[in-house]
């Protein structure tokens, strides 16, 4: 059984990051086909059925026009560590900034702010999991977000193939990506992440010519 899994990278950076701690190291060096092998193997009935990963797709946008002027770099080695192993592909959106009105914390004066805010992520998340699913590329798929944009693609996914649905955070699935494990074709599962999860499935320290970044 060929499966897919599809990946909202910033959903699942930011869940990492709620589970593990901002300032703790051992959790961004993140094996993604290690986690979704992990995940796979929970699942009697995905086994019995030879479930095996057959292509990831990652999908994030690349950050900018932070403080940290290294995060950009250190990020750009993350994601070529993972386009090291032949199944994944990274998809990237962009970051757009919005305009949003608050008060100075020391005058009180109300100034405009330049906010960066993500798109695009959870479009291609969506676009490859039905593409790949009608192009019959999968035979079930994992939903890697937590992110309730995804509930049409989800419930789609659900009438023609096996869906795990996987929440990064830790907390308890948006009501919008819940469902019946016997709903359409059936045998889907739902699972919330932890840090453990995050921990266990590591990188080596160096992916072919990519190390690990420092504090990692």
């Amino acid at each position: 059984m060929r499966v897919g899994a599809y990946v909202d990278g910033l959903n699942l950076y930011y869940g990492g990051r709620h589970l593990c701690g901002r300032s703790t190291p051992g959790w961004r060096w993140l094996d993604i086909t290690k986690l979704v092998e992990l995940l796979i193997s929970r699942n009697n009935t995905w086994i019995s059925q030879q479930a095996l990963v057959h292509r990831i797709v990652y999908c994030t946008a690349l950050i900018g026009g932070i403080p940290d002027a290294q995060a950009s770099q250190r990020q750009k080695t993350y994601l070529a560590a993972l386009e090291a192993e032949s199944q994944v592909v990274v998809e990237l959106g962009n970051f757009i900034n919005r305009k949003v009105k608050g008060p100075d914390l020391s005058t009180g004066d109300i100034h405009t702010l330049q906010v960066p805010e993500e798109k695009g992520s959870d479009v291609n998340v969506a676009s490859h999991l039905l593409i790949d699913l009608h192009t019959d590329k999968i035979d079930a798929a994992v939903l890697i977000t937590n992110d309730s944009d995804l509930r049409l693609p989800a419930q789609h996914a659900r009438k023609h193939l096996p869906l795990g649905t996987v929440n990064p955070r830790g907390k308890p699935t948006t009501q919008a990506l819940r469902g019946q494990p016997e709903d359409g074709t059936g045998n889907h599962w739902w699972y919330s992440l932890t840090a453990n999860d995050f921990r266990s499935c590591q990188f080596p320290k160096a992916v072919g010519e990519y190390q690990k970044p420092a504090n990692w």
